[in-house]
């Protein structure tokens, strides 16, 4: 549940209040802020306040002001109140969502705040009536709900993914406003925070989405697809029992998603009559396949994209290290088990890397998937003083408030940090999964923590796609 602060006065905040009130007030929980005592709700949810003041008070205001605000909608009347609430709020946090009705003039660009004409917005609904121009979304079509606006809030799922490695099937995404432009996405087009995505499809498929979209925990493996798949190679991967375990281990965290364990190149009679007769495996909770006719993991994985909605791959080391250039060019996160069995994990962690908004793209996957395992994340700055690393920092922070999860931060310009995760008990890495420069010959970029870290063996490892 989000925690929003709507600071209000006048005629189209009260009306603003009434359609909130009727249609929304019990998806949040709410600050309300007005010098008209009028204005405040009655009957407010039990998490919800409601403050009598000046809000252009700035010293009034910072004292109501809490970290797990996470958004604030500004309808006043007067612009130098909205000027004055504004940089009391800009002040206080940097990372809080703003939307405000009217426009302030602004030093520097800030990202994190709409401001909303009301002019414009007046003058283009006076427009949609006039003859002869074309109707808006919610006009035309079959009127059945096959065309959809959805705005992407923090922490989503669909949060800095390129539209490339969402799937989509029965739905597309054919456009995205962002700062009041239009983008026509390529595969390679990366959703941000506060886009609009227009989205085309069925409608009970585009519910289905839209639930996805607005959701901030338990989606992951989505947007990237739905099916989590274990391949073992019987010829050569070894200890199948432990990779079984932490197999179903894993899948019982996560919520709807489907399960299938494929072994290929099945070795003997006996093997192949213990897999049939495994318990775990004949559980009822996950489909399992021998492959007799594939030989190569590529061959199957080919073959299963066509067929299946694959969104995480879980393999042991030996098939990540025989297929690392082809997996890493796939586009679906990778898993791969470490000699730290998944059942002890205490921490997620995340190593900064060189390109600080990596570390941004990842982090609605850090935050899901953590969430879902009941991890603790740990975030590693390998060199504090960069104002790079203090602006990723911050951004984890803001998406912690939403999450509702507390951060560690280790702060170091001298351990190496190949070293410090080689060293680490009960600890996952998550790390970006880039198409260049990762799957390299170490000695080439002895620099690059993410391609070294591609080599370690101890801590297991989950590679999320960043790129198309």
């Amino acid at each position: 549940m989000r925690k929003v602060l709507l600071i209000l006065n006048g005629i189209v905040a009260k009306e603003f209040l009434t359609t909130l009130t009727l249609k929304h007030l019990d998806k949040n929980a709410y600050i309300f802020v007005s010098l008209d005592s009028n204005l405040l709700p009655k009957n407010l949810p039990q998490e919800s306040q409601t403050y009598n003041f000046d809000p252009s008070a700035s010293n009034k205001l910072r004292e109501i002001l809490t970290p797990e605000i996470t958004d604030c909608y500004v309808v006043l009347d007067d612009i130098k109140d909205c000027e004055a609430v504004y940089h009391t709020l800009r002040a206080y946090s940097k990372m809080l969502q703003i939307t405000m009705l009217g426009e302030i003039p602004l030093e520097h660009s800030d990202k994190q705040l709409l401001m909303l004409n009301e002019t414009h917005l007046l003058s283009s609904r006076l427009f949609e009536k006039f003859p002869n121009v074309p109707k808006t979304a919610k006009s035309i079509g079959l009127g059945e709900g096959e065309i959809m606006q959805v705005s992407v809030p923090f922490g989503s799922p669909y949060a800095y993914r390129s539209v490339g490695v969402i799937k989509q099937k029965k739905w597309k995404i054919v456009a995205i406003y962002r700062n009041n432009g239009l983008i026509l996405p390529k595969y390679s087009t990366t959703i941000l925070p506060n886009d609009a995505l227009l989205l085309v499809g069925e409608p009970d498929t585009l519910w289905d989405i839209y639930h996805r979209i607005k959701e901030e925990s338990g989606q992951f493996p989505t947007p990237f697809g739905r099916d989590v798949v274990l391949y073992f190679d019987l010829l050569y991967s070894k200890d199948l029992e432990c990779y079984l375990q932490q197999t179903i281990w894993l899948f019982k965290h996560f919520k709807n998603k489907r399960l299938e364990v494929c072994f290929l190149n099945p070795t003997d009679i006996a093997t192949i009559e213990k897999i049939e007769n495994h318990p775990l495996l004949n559980a009822g909770e996950i489909s399992w396949r021998i492959e007799y006719h594939k030989t190569s993991l590529k061959a199957l994985i080919e073959k299963d994209k066509v067929s299946k909605n694959i969104g995480l791959i879980l393999l042991e080391k030996y098939c990540f290290t025989r297929y690392r250039g082809y997996l890493l060019d796939l586009g679906i996160p990778l898993l791969k088990f470490g000699e730290q069995t998944l059942n002890n994990l205490t921490h997620s962690a995340v190593v900064l890397p060189k390109i600080t908004e990596e570390a941004e793209k990842i982090s609605s996957v850090v935050f899901d998937f953590s969430t879902q395992l009941g991890l603790k994340i740990l975030l590693y700055d390998f060199d504090p003083n960069e104002e790079n690393h203090e602006q990723a920092l911050d951004y984890y922070k803001h998406i912690a408030k939403v999450f509702n999860k507390k951060l560690e931060i280790d702060n170091t310009s001298t351990q190496n940090p190949i070293l410090w995760l080689n060293h680490q008990q009960n600890m996952l890495q998550i790390l970006p999964l880039r198409k260049v420069g990762i799957k390299r010959n170490p000695i080439f970029s002895m620099r690059d923590v993410e391609n070294l870290s591609a080599y370690l063996i101890k801590i297991p490892q989950l590679f999320v796609p960043i790129s198309v």
